[in-house]
């Protein structure tokens, strides 16, 4: 077990790797150490043979409720809008990163999502190859919500999953998608009880571990190719498109207030 910036991660003698979002007082939000810790992380275990799997999930109660606001709003207002570009590139660019480092592993990558999964929590989890998702669990791309829009390759993953006029539903609208719903409409591979989550990804991984592992490999890139061919592309428009609405100023007042302490803290609505 090893402890990192608001993660916690572990390999076992079978070759099943494990990470967990451990930022329970911030509801799991990712914050620019955890973004690049999980990035780091997983370029390791890509480069590691003896890997055979990928498990992500989180601890709490929480999947991962986005990017944390926090860190945003405790940054010094931009100087010069060459600065403020600068800081909403480096945001983007941080979260292509997570999403890239989960697609650039060539082995099976199963989420375990208990609780919400917003903004780039949902993206992490979309990313993924197997979504089983606790009955309690939702998902949320709640971006436009606040002057923003999905990122994390999320244009992507949830078109190829659920067709155009619900991808459409979900990322125009905003609104809350419940994990029985999510399951009915392609986005995830199974919901099971809460208190079942943890034995139903142990069962998946026992069944990977009994596969060829060459196999699976040559499998997943060969459905990549078919459902995720649009997948660069997204990533490239997202990080245009976020650049732009990152210096918004509807996004910029959001942050100006929340730093001012006027507005709730983060939900399940931040990106």
């Amino acid at each position: 077990m090893q402890a990192l910036n608001g993660l916690i991660a572990s390999v076992d003698d079978r070759g099943v790797a494990r990470v967990q979002i451990d930022r329970p007082h911030r509801k799991n939000a990712m914050d620019t150490a955890t973004s690049n810790a999980f990035i780091e992380l997983l370029g390791e275990w890509a480069d590691n043979e003896a890997i055979r799997v990928v498990v992500i999930g989180a601890g709490g109660r929480d999947f991962c409720t986005g990017a944390d606001i926090v860190d945003m709003a405790s940054a010094p207002a931009p100087q010069s809008a060459a600065e403020g570009e600068d800081r909403a590139t480096k945001t983007i660019d941080t979260g292509c990163r997570v999403v890239r480092a989960i697609r650039a592993l060539e082995v099976p990558v199963v989420a375990a999502v208990g609780g919400p999964a917003a903004g780039i929590g949902a993206s992490i989890a979309f990313a993924s190859d197997l979504i089983y998702a606790a009955s309690d669990a939702y998902f949320l791309l709640a971006f436009v919500n606040i002057g923003l829009m999905p990122d994390g390759a999320a244009t992507a993953t949830v078109a190829a999953a659920v067709g155009r006029a619900r991808a459409n539903e979900l990322a125009l609208l905003g609104e809350r998608l419940p994990a029985a719903q999510a399951y009915a409409d392609g986005l995830v591979t199974a919901v099971v009880d809460a208190d079942a989550l943890d034995a139903k990804v142990d069962h998946v991984v026992g069944k990977l571990l009994a596969a060829s592992p060459r196999a699976l490999k040559i499998t997943k890139k060969a459905l990549d190719a078919q459902t995720l061919a649009g997948f660069d592309l997204a990533l490239e428009l997202e990080r245009q498109g976020q650049i732009e609405l990152l210096q918004s100023p509807e996004f910029a007042a959001l942050i100006a207030a929340f730093a001012r302490g006027k507005t709730a803290k983060p939900t399940p609505a931040t990106p």
